[in-house]
Protein backbone atom coordinates (compact mmCIF):
# COMPACT_ATOMS: atom_id res chain seq x y z
CA UNK A 1 0.00 0.00 0.00
CA UNK A 2 1.06 3.70 -0.40
CA UNK A 3 0.81 5.57 2.84
CA UNK A 4 1.01 9.77 3.07
CA UNK A 5 2.64 10.73 6.37
CA UNK A 6 2.06 13.83 7.52
CA UNK A 7 3.89 15.29 10.18
CA UNK A 8 1.54 17.72 11.92
CA UNK A 9 3.00 21.47 12.29
CA UNK A 10 6.64 21.86 11.41
CA UNK A 11 6.07 24.23 9.00
CA UNK A 12 6.20 27.89 10.61
CA UNK A 13 3.50 30.20 10.60
CA UNK A 14 2.27 26.59 11.20
CA UNK A 15 3.76 25.11 14.42
CA UNK A 16 1.96 22.98 17.06
CA UNK A 17 1.32 23.43 20.83
CA UNK A 18 3.62 23.59 23.68
CA UNK A 19 3.12 21.59 26.60
CA UNK A 20 6.18 19.60 28.67
CA UNK A 21 7.37 18.54 25.22
CA UNK A 22 6.95 20.22 21.72
CA UNK A 23 4.42 18.97 19.51
CA UNK A 24 6.45 19.94 16.40
CA UNK A 25 9.15 17.33 17.97
CA UNK A 26 7.06 15.02 19.08
CA UNK A 27 5.26 14.60 15.66
CA UNK A 28 7.96 14.81 13.99
CA UNK A 29 9.82 12.03 15.34
CA UNK A 30 6.69 9.72 15.39
CA UNK A 31 6.07 10.62 11.77
CA UNK A 32 9.90 10.01 10.83
CA UNK A 33 9.77 6.56 12.54
CA UNK A 34 6.72 5.46 10.96
CA UNK A 35 8.19 6.16 7.37
CA UNK A 36 10.67 4.24 8.34
CA UNK A 37 8.70 0.89 9.76
CA UNK A 38 5.97 1.31 6.87
CA UNK A 39 8.96 1.09 3.95
CA UNK A 40 10.83 -1.71 5.50
CA UNK A 41 7.29 -3.61 5.83
CA UNK A 42 7.65 -3.05 2.03
CA UNK A 43 4.96 -0.28 2.13
CA UNK A 44 5.43 2.96 0.22
CA UNK A 45 5.37 6.21 2.59
CA UNK A 46 5.46 9.77 1.32
CA UNK A 47 6.04 12.16 3.16
CA UNK A 48 3.50 14.60 2.95
CA UNK A 49 4.61 17.51 5.51
CA UNK A 50 5.81 20.71 3.74
CA UNK A 51 9.11 22.53 3.93
CA UNK A 52 7.84 26.18 3.92
CA UNK A 53 4.27 27.77 4.04
CA UNK A 54 2.89 31.46 3.64
CA UNK A 55 0.36 30.75 6.24
CA UNK A 56 -1.39 28.19 8.03
CA UNK A 57 -4.00 27.06 5.53
CA UNK A 58 -1.33 26.83 2.53
CA UNK A 59 0.70 24.60 4.99
CA UNK A 60 -2.78 22.60 5.38
CA UNK A 61 -3.15 22.46 1.40
CA UNK A 62 0.69 21.30 1.03
CA UNK A 63 -0.28 18.28 2.51
CA UNK A 64 -3.33 17.61 1.11
CA UNK A 65 -2.16 18.27 -2.73
CA UNK A 66 0.92 16.16 -2.15
CA UNK A 67 -0.89 13.67 -1.21
CA UNK A 68 -3.66 13.34 -3.66
CA UNK A 69 -0.84 13.68 -6.43
CA UNK A 70 0.81 11.04 -5.22
CA UNK A 71 -2.86 9.05 -5.29
CA UNK A 72 -2.05 7.32 -1.69
CA UNK A 73 -3.93 4.59 -0.25
CA UNK A 74 -4.60 6.34 3.53
CA UNK A 75 -3.43 9.30 4.72
CA UNK A 76 -2.36 9.71 8.38
CA UNK A 77 -1.78 13.17 10.05
CA UNK A 78 0.17 13.03 13.52
CA UNK A 79 -0.42 15.03 16.09
CA UNK A 80 -0.27 15.38 19.45
CA UNK A 81 -3.34 17.22 21.96
CA UNK A 82 -3.55 20.05 24.44
CA UNK A 83 -5.70 21.11 26.99
CA UNK A 84 -5.48 21.84 30.59
CA UNK A 85 -2.60 19.05 31.59
CA UNK A 86 -5.63 17.04 33.37
CA UNK A 87 -7.07 15.73 30.22
CA UNK A 88 -5.03 12.54 28.76
CA UNK A 89 -5.47 9.32 26.25
CA UNK A 90 -5.69 8.64 21.95
CA UNK A 91 -8.38 9.87 20.03
CA UNK A 92 -8.58 10.12 16.61
CA UNK A 93 -10.47 11.91 13.68
CA UNK A 94 -12.26 10.47 10.65
CA UNK A 95 -15.11 11.13 8.35
CA UNK A 96 -15.92 8.72 5.81
CA UNK A 97 -17.04 4.84 7.48
CA UNK A 98 -13.75 3.40 5.25
CA UNK A 99 -11.77 5.50 7.36
CA UNK A 100 -13.51 4.84 10.80
CA UNK A 101 -12.26 1.67 10.07
CA UNK A 102 -8.82 2.21 9.47
CA UNK A 103 -8.90 4.82 12.83
CA UNK A 104 -10.66 2.30 14.79
CA UNK A 105 -7.52 -0.37 14.41
CA UNK A 106 -4.88 2.07 14.88
CA UNK A 107 -6.60 3.31 18.16
CA UNK A 108 -6.90 -0.24 19.34
CA UNK A 109 -3.35 -0.46 18.69
CA UNK A 110 -2.53 2.85 20.46
CA UNK A 111 -4.76 2.02 23.47
CA UNK A 112 -2.70 -1.18 24.30
CA UNK A 113 0.22 0.89 25.28
CA UNK A 114 -1.67 2.22 28.00
CA UNK A 115 -3.32 5.55 26.66
CA UNK A 116 -6.80 6.43 27.62
CA UNK A 117 -9.06 5.24 25.08
CA UNK A 118 -11.03 8.77 23.97
CA UNK A 119 -12.75 7.06 21.05
CA UNK A 120 -13.05 8.08 17.16
CA UNK A 121 -14.65 11.25 16.21
CA UNK A 122 -15.77 12.85 13.05
CA UNK A 123 -14.52 15.98 12.95
CA UNK A 124 -14.02 18.03 9.94
CA UNK A 125 -10.59 19.24 9.52
CA UNK A 126 -9.31 20.21 6.82
CA UNK A 127 -6.91 17.66 5.59
CA UNK A 128 -9.75 15.17 6.12
CA UNK A 129 -11.89 17.01 4.06
CA UNK A 130 -9.53 18.01 1.62
CA UNK A 131 -8.25 14.65 0.55
CA UNK A 132 -9.24 11.92 -1.87
CA UNK A 133 -8.51 8.91 -0.15
CA UNK A 134 -9.25 7.40 3.09
CA UNK A 135 -7.99 9.88 5.97
CA UNK A 136 -7.33 9.94 9.54
CA UNK A 137 -5.42 12.75 12.14
CA UNK A 138 -4.10 10.90 15.02
CA UNK A 139 -4.01 12.95 18.44
CA UNK A 140 -1.24 10.75 19.83
CA UNK A 141 -1.73 11.69 23.60
CA UNK A 142 -1.62 15.02 25.19
CA UNK A 143 1.48 16.65 25.42
CA UNK A 144 0.57 18.77 28.66
CA UNK A 145 -0.35 15.77 30.69
CA UNK A 146 2.15 14.45 32.89
CA UNK A 147 0.83 11.14 32.94
CA UNK A 148 0.73 11.25 29.00
CA UNK A 149 4.01 12.01 28.26
CA UNK A 150 5.76 9.59 30.92
CA UNK A 151 3.86 6.62 28.91
CA UNK A 152 4.77 8.31 25.75
CA UNK A 153 7.46 6.38 23.99
CA UNK A 154 8.31 7.37 20.13
CA UNK A 155 9.38 4.24 18.84
CA UNK A 156 6.48 2.31 20.28
CA UNK A 157 3.86 4.75 19.80
CA UNK A 158 5.11 4.72 15.60
CA UNK A 159 5.13 0.64 15.91
CA UNK A 160 1.45 1.26 17.44
CA UNK A 161 0.35 3.15 14.29
CA UNK A 162 2.08 1.22 11.48
CA UNK A 163 0.35 -2.06 13.32
CA UNK A 164 -2.91 -0.34 13.18
CA UNK A 165 -2.54 1.25 10.21
CA UNK A 166 -1.46 -2.61 8.14
CA UNK A 167 -3.67 -4.72 9.79
CA UNK A 168 -7.27 -5.22 9.31
CA UNK A 169 -9.80 -2.88 10.68
CA UNK A 170 -11.47 -3.68 13.93
CA UNK A 171 -15.01 -3.47 14.65
CA UNK A 172 -15.85 -0.06 16.24
CA UNK A 173 -16.44 -0.20 19.73
CA UNK A 174 -19.60 1.54 21.59
CA UNK A 175 -18.05 4.70 23.54
CA UNK A 176 -19.68 6.83 26.46
CA UNK A 177 -20.21 10.34 25.61
CA UNK A 178 -18.72 13.37 27.12
CA UNK A 179 -20.48 16.54 27.51
CA UNK A 180 -18.73 20.18 27.50
CA UNK A 181 -19.35 23.53 28.14
CA UNK A 182 -17.75 26.34 25.94
CA UNK A 183 -17.08 29.11 28.79
CA UNK A 184 -16.58 32.11 26.34
CA UNK A 185 -14.66 34.88 28.75
CA UNK A 186 -14.26 37.69 26.51
CA UNK A 187 -16.30 39.26 23.45
CA UNK A 188 -15.02 37.25 20.78
CA UNK A 189 -15.94 35.54 17.01
CA UNK A 190 -16.83 32.08 16.00
CA UNK A 191 -14.32 31.07 12.93
CA UNK A 192 -14.14 28.52 9.77
CA UNK A 193 -10.45 28.57 10.75
CA UNK A 194 -7.36 29.43 12.83
CA UNK A 195 -6.46 32.71 10.82
CA UNK A 196 -7.38 36.45 12.28
CA UNK A 197 -11.07 37.31 12.18
CA UNK A 198 -9.66 40.52 9.79
CA UNK A 199 -8.32 38.18 7.33
CA UNK A 200 -11.37 36.11 6.82
CA UNK A 201 -14.63 36.95 4.74
CA UNK A 202 -17.41 38.67 6.84
CA UNK A 203 -19.95 36.64 6.32
CA UNK A 204 -18.04 33.54 7.64
CA UNK A 205 -17.57 34.93 11.48
CA UNK A 206 -19.65 34.93 13.92
CA UNK A 207 -20.22 37.46 17.07
CA UNK A 208 -20.38 35.27 20.58
CA UNK A 209 -20.89 37.18 24.05
CA UNK A 210 -18.88 36.38 27.24
CA UNK A 211 -21.52 33.16 28.72
CA UNK A 212 -21.46 29.76 28.93
CA UNK A 213 -22.68 27.04 25.61
CA UNK A 214 -23.13 23.49 25.45
CA UNK A 215 -20.76 21.98 22.92
CA UNK A 216 -20.53 18.23 21.57
CA UNK A 217 -17.05 17.98 21.24
CA UNK A 218 -13.80 19.85 21.48
CA UNK A 219 -10.23 19.76 20.43
CA UNK A 220 -6.97 22.55 20.47
CA UNK A 221 -5.52 23.59 17.69
CA UNK A 222 -3.24 26.47 17.24
CA UNK A 223 -3.86 28.71 19.76
CA UNK A 224 -7.63 27.57 19.80
CA UNK A 225 -10.71 25.54 20.76
CA UNK A 226 -12.14 23.66 17.88
CA UNK A 227 -15.12 22.98 18.55
CA UNK A 228 -18.80 21.20 17.20
CA UNK A 229 -21.89 23.32 17.80
CA UNK A 230 -25.15 21.33 19.00
CA UNK A 231 -26.86 23.00 15.51
CA UNK A 232 -26.34 24.92 12.56
CA UNK A 233 -27.54 28.22 14.37
CA UNK A 234 -24.29 29.97 14.08
CA UNK A 235 -23.96 30.41 10.39
CA UNK A 236 -24.48 27.45 8.15
CA UNK A 237 -21.78 24.61 9.77
CA UNK A 238 -21.74 23.49 13.59
CA UNK A 239 -18.02 23.34 13.51
CA UNK A 240 -16.07 26.54 14.57
CA UNK A 241 -13.15 28.05 15.89
CA UNK A 242 -12.59 29.70 19.06
CA UNK A 243 -8.98 31.65 20.32
CA UNK A 244 -8.18 29.95 23.49
CA UNK A 245 -7.33 32.85 25.24
CA UNK A 246 -11.07 34.59 24.94
CA UNK A 247 -12.72 30.73 25.97
CA UNK A 248 -12.20 27.79 28.37
CA UNK A 249 -13.74 24.32 28.29
CA UNK A 250 -15.42 22.40 31.18
CA UNK A 251 -15.54 18.50 30.82
CA UNK A 252 -18.36 17.31 32.39
CA UNK A 253 -19.14 13.84 33.47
Amino acid sequence: MKFGIDMGHNCPPDTGATGIKQEDALTKAVGTQLIQKLRAANHTAIDCTPTSASSVTDSLRQRTNKANANNVNVYVSIHFNKFNAKAHGTEIYAISNASQGIAESVLKEIVQLGFYNRGVKDTGFFVLKNTQMPAILIECCFCDAQVDMDLFDVEKMAEAIKDGLIGQPKPKEPKADKKYVLEITTKTFLKPSTEQASDLPKDSIFEIEPGDYPILDVIFEENHYSVKWPDQSKGNRNEHFVYAGHAKVIEKD
